[in-house]
């Protein structure tokens, strides 16, 4: 097992979030010693495993409320970053920008990306992206960001200025509204809109920037090595060689083919995706799918993220709660627009506002 040296570290030395950095870093001195490692939040931990090659063992954000592990291997990651080679279809060294939390894989990618593919990493917050003294380090990097964090770089002419000269920017984690989508047409983004997860080591489909700039939607196309289907109920299904090991050891027959939570459809090759299947809130007798409600807020301007879940109720059995940021949203006629677009049983029977959706876990919410 290759391992980062001295000499790519110090391709870092530019980097500002170093919590990151020494995080990467310990990441690989427990590699080096032969463990595998638990992405805990605060700091890499040591395992070992007589079962498994050395591996990073990443948490799923635990959409369906059940967080599970998922072992990935150094032969399994390296997958992942040759199939995002093959799409950028070039020899040149990735250079990356980690603005991503360094303990989900969304964040970690940037780093096994930058190795794998010849290149170096820069560990900042995203929002050193607003000061126009970032742009040369923007210079043909390529970053990955959420919608959210791509809404408020929108608000600054500095950001977007920056953003423009990097090579591409990968957006996933979340639904992309059109808001946010055409505002980054405007201003001639390297949008990429992209679909993977914590068991795939990120990405399997990715949109070109080309279609994106044309006007498509979606997730785009398969990725070089990734095979996707739709069984019976219209779930997808994903069978790639970054598989997590833990998937690809199930004991089923048909364990090459990932069953994922989510809805999709495809057309000429092009994929979308609807919604997950493991969250129905049964409100009154009738189920309600809370992606598409978010997706729904997420269209009316100036929302910039949401959350929508369920509280008990007496006369519903569960009730429909919207959490919103930010606490500006004019949340009179955000009403008046979602009548337009859900039925009554859908419409959330409480809405919150708030800055920031860490608030769901206790900060104070404007009702």
């Amino acid at each position: 097992m290759s391992l980062p040296d001295q000499k790519f570290w110090k391709k870092s030395e530019n980097s500002t979030d170093l919590d990151s950095l020494n995080y990467a870093r310990n990441v690989f001195g427990i590699l080096r010693e032969g463990a595998s490692v638990k992405m805990n939040p605060q700091f890499p931990v040591p395992i070992t495993s007589v079962e498994r090659p050395p591996s990073l063992v990443f948490k799923t954000s635990g959409t369906s409320g059940n967080p599970k592990e998922h072992w990935h291997s150094w032969d399994g990651l390296r997958a992942a970053s040759e199939r995002l080679k093959s799409f950028l279809n070039n020899d040149k060294p990735v250079d990356t920008i980690c603005c991503l939390p360094i303990h989900h894989v969304g964040g970690w990618m940037q780093v096994a990306r930058a190795w794998f593919l010849g290149g170096s990493v820069t560990f900042i917050d995203y929002k050193d992206l607003a000061k126009s003294e970032k742009a040369k380090l923007c210079e043909k990097r390529y970053l990955s960001l959420v919608p959210a964090q791509l809404f408020e770089l929108l608000k600054s002419e500095d950001a977007v200025a920056n953003l423009r000269r990097c090579n591409g920017i990968f957006i996933g984690g979340a639904h992309c509204n059109s808001e946010i989508s055409q505002k980054a047409r405007e201003a001639q983004l390297p949008i990429y809109l992209c679909y993977g997860m914590t068991e795939t080591a990120g990405m399997v489909t990715v949109l070109d920037k080309d279609d994106f700039a044309n006007g498509i939607n979606g997730v785009g196309q398969t990725m070089t090595d990734v095979s996707m289907r739709l069984d019976q109920d219209g779930r997808i299904l994903i069978k790639c060689p970054s598989l997590s090991l833990d998937l690809r050891y199930a004991n089923s027959s048909d364990c090459e083919w990932f069953k994922t939570s989510d809805l999709g459809k495809e057309e000429n090759g092009y994929w979308q995706v609807l919604h997950r299947v493991d969250r129905v809130i049964n409100t009154g007798g009738k189920k309600v799918i809370p992606d598409f409600v978010e997706k729904n807020i997420l269209e009316f301007p100036s929302v910039k993220s949401c959350f929508v879940s369920s509280s008990n109720d007496e006369k519903w059995g569960q009730k429909i709660v919207a959490y919103i940021s930010p606490r500006s949203v004019d949340q009179k006629g955000l009403k008046e627009f979602l009548r337009t677009r859900l039925q009554n049983f859908e419409m959330p029977k409480e809405f919150y506002l708030s800055e920031n959706l860490d608030a769901v876990k206790g900060v104070s919410w404007k009702r």
